[in-house]
Parts: structure tokens; sequence; C-alpha cells
């Protein structure tokens, strides 16, 4: 993500959607995301995964005229923004066209560092996942974790692959 400062303003802009950002610590979204918890209980993953897959449908839609319709050049992009967010480093380990599949690695997980209990909150990155999928695919994915911090792979690195 490239960004814009406005320092008259204070205001931060995103280069590409042109959108006003904010940036937020580790330490303060999982406090919201325990406050969701705390009030949503176990409808509060529902709620995040829902929300993290409209961003993913939405930054598709933002996207398409730059893109015109290529889904490397979405997926390319998508893996970028990711990456330049500071929420991990993606690696593809399987990329077919033909059969809609993909299978990649997130190390460095700025999500599955934010723990619960015994659980993460890697379903943000599920649910953004899903969104732009769908909106590119057309169908829902199967996401399928092989590899998590929280079920002691120290090997995960922090990532759910």
């Amino acid at each position: 993500m490239h960004f814009e400062f406005d320092e008259a303003t204070g205001i931060i802009k995103d280069k590409l959607t042109g959108e006003r950002c904010i940036i937020i610590t580790q330490a303060r979204m999982a406090e919201i995301f325990s406050r969701l918890s705390e009030i949503f209980q176990s409808g509060a993953k529902v709620i995040i995964f829902e929300a993290s897959k409209a961003a993913g449908e939405r930054f598709v839609k933002e996207t398409s005229e730059m893109t015109k319709g290529s889904k490397e050049l979405i997926l390319n992009m998508t893996v970028q923004r990711f990456t330049d967010a500071g929420l991990g480093k993606i690696e593809f380990v399987d990329f077919n066209l033909e059969e809609a599949a993909v299978k990649f690695r997130i190390w460095n997980n700025f999500f599955a560092e934010i723990r619960k209990e015994e659980s993460t909150y890697c379903n943000c990155v599920e649910g953004f996942v899903s969104g732009r999928y769908e909106q590119i695919i057309g169908k829902a994915p199967k996401i399928q974790k092989t590899k998590c911090v929280v079920t002691g792979d120290l090997t995960a690195n922090g990532t759910c692959r």
C-alpha cells in the first residue's frame, strides 16, 4: 500500500483508492477483537469473518479497472497490498488458473499473532481471501489450514497455511 500523508490536515490517504486510512497497532486490534468477543461471544468470529469478506469483495471492485479482469494480476496486487500493509508475507505454493486453485502460506501473519485463549483471529484473512476469491472466480473457496502456531506447529512461524 502506498500512502500520502498531508501534514496540514493530518490525513493519510491510500494512493491506490484515494481512501482515508489510519495506522493501528496490533495491540489495539487485539483490544477491539477481545471486546467484540466479550460482547458477541462465538458470534464475534462470524462478524469478523463477514466484515473481512466484504473488504475482500470491495477491494476487487476498487481495483477491477486497473487489473482489467486478469486474475493473475488481481492476485499479485492482493499479495503486494497484504505485504505492504504489514500483515505478513505471502508465499505461493501452487497456483492453477484453469482449476481456480491457489495454495499459499502466510509468514508472520499479523492476525495469527493476536490470540484469545487457544485461538487466533486468522478468520480475518480467511474472510478477505473468501471475498476476493468469490468476486474473481464466482464461487466460495475451500479454505484449509494445514499448519498453525496455535496447534503447536512451531515451524508455522506465526502463520496459517
